[in-house]
């Protein structure tokens, strides 16, 4: 079934579901306003040009992780059967693990309905804000993923973690894949006037007042565990920001990761710190300027961190 609602600001965004309806006209247009105002929750673009972004910010992350989509112990031979993908976003993540996984059943959620049409017949897509309550059975995924939803969550340790814990079976997995946006660098060659470094802190400032935090890696393996997962692991990634690596493959993905970020910074930015970093659309802009010019800086040995955090649901809960 689908809707276009008359709202000016959305007067092109088809919204599509799949779910079961009141007949009354009311419970539509309640359901419709619900979605619309998660829809002005969430402070990034939604367009074209920002899902080929993601797309590619895909293929980056799949190469800084050697290929792998997930790091949580299954295997042709040890196969999940029921996923779900947290803010599947494009879905490429839930198309190759249907193509890997054929005899599981892959469900992808998101806030927009911007995957594609043809996809793997064990793969499904359904418009869903999962900081809502989950509409799922308990104990009944065998896998739960989520990757880069910073600044979607107001808590992410009790919209999500938890629920991934009521949600999963015993001996279920539950797999974090989350960038941290703020700069790092190890030699001093990055200064407090960096200015990625100064966007990047800004952007954090903005997401909090925003109460929707984007700097959230080094607190999710807690999380995990103050949940009740157990065999929690975490790994954390280094991905270079340009191309200042001396190691041929991170220098790559460095320079990937640099025009897959300069393109995107225009959209991720507005929303945020105009609406709540005080700052007004041309300000925004015209500070871009510079921090797109920082990050050609090769001098400045940057990098982001990609924290990998998977945890198991105890076979038997306490």
């Amino acid at each position: 079934m689908t809707f276009l609602p008359s709202n000016g600001g959305l007067h092109d965004f088809q919204f599509t579901f799949e779910t079961y309806l009141d007949s009354s006209s009311q419970k539509i247009e309640a359901d419709v306003s619900i979605l619309i105002n998660q829809i002005y929750s969430y402070h990034y673009p939604n367009d074209p040009t920002e899902t080929e972004r993601l797309d590619d910010q895909y293929e980056i992350a799949k190469e800084l992780m050697e290929g792998r989509n997930y790091f949580a112990p299954f295997s042709r031979k040890s196969p999940p059967r029921k996923v779900l993908d947290i803010g599947t976003g494009t879905g490429t993540w839930a198309i190759d693990m249907g193509d890997e996984f054929p005899e599981a059943e892959i469900v992808g959620t998101d806030l927009s309905p911007v995957q594609p049409d043809l996809v793997p017949p064990n793969v499904r897509f359904f418009v869903e804000d999962s900081s809502d309550e989950w509409i799922y059975p308990t104990n009944y995924f065998d896998y739960i993923h989520t990757r880069y939803t910073l600044g979607c969550w107001s808590d992410m340790k009790s919209q999500i973690i938890q629920r991934a814990f009521d949600h999963l079976k015993p001996g279920g997995w539950l797999e974090c894949q989350e960038l941290n946006v703020l700069p790092v660098c190890e030699d001093g060659s990055m200064t407090d006037d960096y200015k990625l470094l100064q966007w990047a802190r800004d952007m954090d400032t903005a997401s909090r007042a925003s109460d929707r935090q984007l700097v959230i890696g080094d607190d999710i393996k807690q999380w995990l565990e103050e949940v009740g997962f157990v065999d929690v692991q975490q790994m954390v990634l280094k991905l270079p920001v340009g191309g200042w690596a001396r190691e041929p493959r991170l220098k790559h993905l460095g320079m990937l990761w640099q025009r897959n970020l300069s393109g995107g910074l225009g959209g991720l930015s507005v929303g945020l710190l105009h609406r709540f970093g005080g700052k007004t659309i041309e300000q925004v802009e015209v500070d871009l300027v510079g921090v797109r010019n920082s990050m050609f800086d090769r001098n400045v040995h940057a990098y982001m961190k990609i924290y990998i955090v998977w945890g198991r649901k105890p076979d038997v809960i306490s």
